[in-house]
């Protein structure tokens, strides 16, 4: 009996569950197979993000002297770890789930470099390491329970027994213990030492979270989604005579016979014949999903052992400055992809439908967060980039999922083939109803002299299908300028690029400012 038990599947039990929220996975037409999983798990990736934003504004009660030690939550996660714990500090548990071998790079069994006498690294408060072997199927599903006083979840990915991928979730006390039940099946061999911590988060008197949380956690999950929804999946079955471009020619450049007419989108829609639009829809979903698959997913695991590394006291100067290193990389790498799978998921809209919900947002956080990282990103390339903000950033109208990842963009496209030792300025300025952002580039010591003039012009880009532009001297890959406009119309602004090859290039970006600002 217990192991039928142990093989049922979380995603069967939420389904099972009262008040279950989230995609259906046994009824939803136009969205099968793998166009169900790319949904599935952009839903997913939206309610990771809303909770990271969530818990750290969420009251918690007050403690005195005796109990600051006590822990305000804990979220138990697998098969990797969903929440960061460097963004809670000591005030949550985060506990994961996982294989053995993942697990015991997780831990630091495994040295990084010989050293004589040194005592093996404590074990990490915040990141409980639950091991399993590679074949147990709890495992196969991506899941997390979340326990707070204020806030009582579970969130599962996964694929209920026959129907099709989904992302599920719920904020019922009770679907949250039998859920935790199955868990605590799988864990309880291996994990003999941790049950009673978990035991006592779990046991301790579980409320239905306030509404005005489960509110606020919508709003956020809404934000962060992809603007897609089933229905722009199901736009090119039911129109039937309007389909973009098969996403492998996009990006390999090797569509035959490209054609334009008026009736064309923005982007990259083609005329066809109805036969060949199921395939070709097909072809392109399989490609996303293997590209989310094989790239991201990887690169996304390496920089959460990196950053497990890095928890590490053992670690020497030199080797922790390397772990930074493929830390930043790696998180450049993950965001250009994001960015690029975003355009072709843009692409692949109706024209006529709404694809971004601009809200007002401020820029101090975006600025404060990105412009750190596009510093050191020039400097990689031996370029510098300063910045001159105002004293007051007004707030502008735009899709705050969307503008920090197209503004990383922008950067990159600048700045993949300007010549060594150049000098960007950013400048942010007020320019009517819009927000101006300015970016200057010219030699460090600023102008060009006639033998260096030939040099300093910007080298062409090899376009690679209709998406994609290439560094030919790099192989540093971006959107191309022409897709990067269009993201900035859906944002409610505009960009413009100026070759001046005397005095340096200009790219100049427009938002609009919040109508309460003007």
């Amino acid at each position: 009996m217990e192991a039928a038990v142990n093989h049922t599947r979380l995603s069967d039990l939420l389904l099972d569950a009262e008040g279950f929220l989230g995609s259906s996975p046994l009824n939803s037409p136009g969205v099968r197979g793998t166009q169900a999983r790319l949904v599935a798990e952009a839903e997913w990736r939206a309610a990771i993000a809303a909770l990271t934003q969530l818990l750290p504004t969420l009251p918690r009660p007050t403690q005195g002297p005796s109990s600051h030690h006590q822990l305000s939550g804990m979220a138990l996660s697998g098969p990797l770890p969903v929440l960061n714990e460097a963004d809670f500090g000591k005030c949550f548990e985060s506990w994961v789930v996982t294989p053995q071998p993942l697990a015991s790079a997780l831990q630091g069994q495994h040295a990084l470099l010989p050293a004589s006498g040194a005592t093996p690294p404590p074990s990490l408060l915040n990141d409980q390491i639950l091991p399993l072997t590679l074949n147990n199927p709890l495992l196969a599903e991506r899941f997390c329970l979340v326990v707070s006083p204020a806030l009582t979840m579970a969130m599962v990915l996964g694929q209920p027994t026959g129907g099709s991928p989904c992302f599920q979730y719920s904020f019922d006390p009770a679907t949250l213990l039998v859920l935790w039940e199955q868990v605590r099946l799988h864990i309880a061999e291996t994990a003999t030492t941790s049950l009673d911590r978990l035991e006592q988060h779990f046991s301790q008197a579980i409320g239905a979270p306030d509404y005005r949380v489960v509110t606020r956690f919508t709003q956020l999950m809404t934000a962060h989604l992809p603007h897609r929804q089933n229905t722009a999946l199901q736009a090119n079955e039911e129109r039937g005579n309007l389909r973009f471009t098969n996403c492998s020619e996009q990006i390999m450049g090797t569509s035959p016979n490209r054609s334009s007419s008026a009736s064309q989108s923005p982007f990259l829609a083609s005329i066809t014949t109805p036969e060949a639009v199921h395939e070709s829809a097909d072809q392109q979903t399989e490609l996303l999903q293997a590209m989310a698959h094989e790239i991201r997913t990887p690169l996304t695991t390496i920089r959460t052992l990196t950053r497990s590394l890095l928890r590490r006291k053992d670690v020497t100067k030199d080797m922790k400055k390397r772990l930074h290193r493929i830390d930043a990389e790696c998180t450049q790498q993950i965001d250009r992809f994001n960015l690029i799978f975003r355009a072709v998921e843009l692409e692949t809209m109706e024209r006529d439908r709404p694809r971004s919900s601009l809200t007002p947002i401020a820029l101090n956080q975006i600025f404060h967060d990105a412009i750190p990282k596009w510093q050191q990103q020039a400097e990689r390339r031996n370029l510098k980039l300063d910045v001159t903000l105002p004293p007051h950033l007004p707030r502008v109208t735009s899709d705050p999922t969307l503008l920090n990842e197209v503004l990383t963009g922008v950067v990159e496209w600048f700045t993949q083939c300007l010549p060594p030792q150049s000098h960007i300025h950013m400048g942010v300025m007020l320019a009517g109803h819009q927000l101006k952002l300015q970016f200057e580039a010219a030699p460090l010591n600023g102008h060009c002299s006639p033998e260096a003039d030939v040099s300093y012009r910007r080298p062409p880009l090899k376009s690679v299908g209709q998406l994609l532009s290439v560094v030919p001297e790099t192989g540093g890959v971006s959107l191309n300028l022409d897709v990067t406009k269009n993201l900035f119309e859906l944002l409610g602004g505009k960009l413009i690029f100026r070759q001046r090859p005397e005095q340096g290039d200009v790219l100049t970006a427009f938002l609009p400012l919040d109508t309460r600002e003007i």
